[in-house]
């Protein structure tokens, strides 16, 4: 029974409503309140001009531990690239675009340990790089079988520079053969890993040691030398032993020529430089148990990566796109084994039998048959744990407890 006039007045004042009713359920979100002329002032961070006395650009409200602990994690910078890696890294030309664009198949090309892990491919576009489970590194023997082509470390025993290009550049596609030359020339000037196992394996060509092993140490430094003394690779860092001759635990042991893959401890001070020359192409020491603070503890792998992962005048790793990240995913992957390991090990100091009479309560999937064996009890201080998701759990239902009873209480 309405007009045309009285039609259009009740849609209007109907769309007002919804409009008014869409605001007000909306009023809490920040963001459907941003203005392009005042977003620095209302929601804006700041600049990072906080600079650090161990050199590191900041943001104000971030904290000393962020990069140096409040100066008690002192590490040596890495040094300074080769020109032409340099070159690469930071010029504008065609070749340094294709190189960054690039570079994780370039440090494929020239890895001397394999990269294992199952990758997540996201459907479409997607700039990230993605893991599921644990992250390991293998090496192979020197040479490779006969019938094998060579792989990894073995491509860098080829004599002729040309046919290692050639070698290159079949591992992946998409490569510019004058970039892997001068690649290949650089490392082997300046890599020392690279020139010690290359003059490991004449020294076994030429006394016919084929039964013999390399063993990259460890352990690099001798008992009672200063700790700053021996962290540029030296000539016994690479070894050769007799067979059957001991090795630590964490050793890395080369045969001459086996099709043996053997895992790279994360704990081994040469684990990054293996895996990343074009990150590290002077074959420097990542991180070991040795390093101390200042104050005598150990330097934790977390404490070690966040040291050289934060923004300075001088950081490479941040130019590096796509390698860089998978380099943090390497090294988070590092922090979490070396934590669920420290969780195995000390399970009695960590009084894991205390959480016992709680386990059927917090974890009914406990008492599964499917799931018998030695349990290994994670603490709420694991960061991601069931127990500490619990805990989080409780802590906001408390909150939320206390603020419905009391709704002047803020949190503190």
């Amino acid at each position: 029974m309405e007009t045309a006039v009285e039609t259009a007045q009740r849609r209007s004042i109907q769309r007002i409503r919804q409009s008014a009713g869409r605001q007000a359920s909306h009023a809490h979100q920040e963001a459907l309140k941003y203005d392009p002329q005042h977003f620095v002032c209302r929601t804006g961070i700041g600049e990072m001009d906080k600079v650090c006395l161990c050199g590191a650009h900041k943001f104000v409200g971030e904290t000393p531990s962020m990069c140096c602990s409040a100066q008690q994690v002192c590490l040596d910078f890495f040094p300074p690239l080769p020109n032409y890696l340099a070159d690469l890294y930071y010029s504008d030309t065609p070749d340094s675009r294709h190189f960054l664009a690039s570079l994780r198949k370039y440090n494929c090309a020239f890895q001397m340990t394999s990269f294992g892990c199952n990758e997540v491919h996201l459907p479409g576009w997607n700039p990230s790089f993605r893991v599921q489970g644990q992250v390991f590194h293998r090496i192979g023997s020197l040479l490779p079988q006969p019938d094998q082509p060579p792989q990894f470390l073995q491509v860098y025993y080829i004599d002729n520079h040309c046919e290692e290009t050639n070698t290159r550049m079949n591992i992946t596609t998409g490569l510019k053969e004058h970039i892997v030359t001068n690649l290949c020339k650089m490392l082997h000037q300046c890599n020392q890993s690279v020139q010690l196992l290359k003059t490991a394996k004449e020294l076994l060509e030429r006394d016919d040691l084929h039964a013999c092993q390399v063993v990259i140490n460890e352990e690099r430094r001798p008992p009672g030398d200063h700790a700053r003394r021996f962290n540029v690779p030296i000539s016994d860092e690479i070894g050769i032993l007799m067979p059957n001759e001991l090795t630590h635990n964490r050793d890395i042991v080369l045969q001459y020529r086996d099709g043996q893959l053997q895992h790279v401890s994360e704990l081994h001070r040469s684990y990054d430089a293996l895996q990343y020359p074009l990150l590290f192409p002077h074959g420097t020491d990542g991180y070991h148990i040795n390093l101390r603070r200042r104050n005598g503890k150990k330097v934790t792998q977390m404490a070690y990566y966040a040291f050289h992962i934060m923004v300075r005048d001088t950081n490479h790793l941040l130019r590096a796109r796509r390698l860089f990240q998978q380099f943090l995913v390497d090294a988070y992957c590092k922090i979490e084994t070396e934590r669920l390991m420290f969780i195995r090990r000390e399970q009695k100091k960590l009084r894991a039998d205390s959480y016992l009479g709680l386990r059927d309560s917090l974890l009914p999937s406990d008492a599964d048959p499917r799931n018998a064996g030695q349990h290994v009890i994670l603490p709420s201080t694991f960061t991601g744990g069931p127990r500490y998701m619990h805990e989080r759990q409780m802590d906001a239902m408390t909150y939320m407890y206390v603020h419905m009873a009391n709704p002047t209480f803020s949190s503190p």
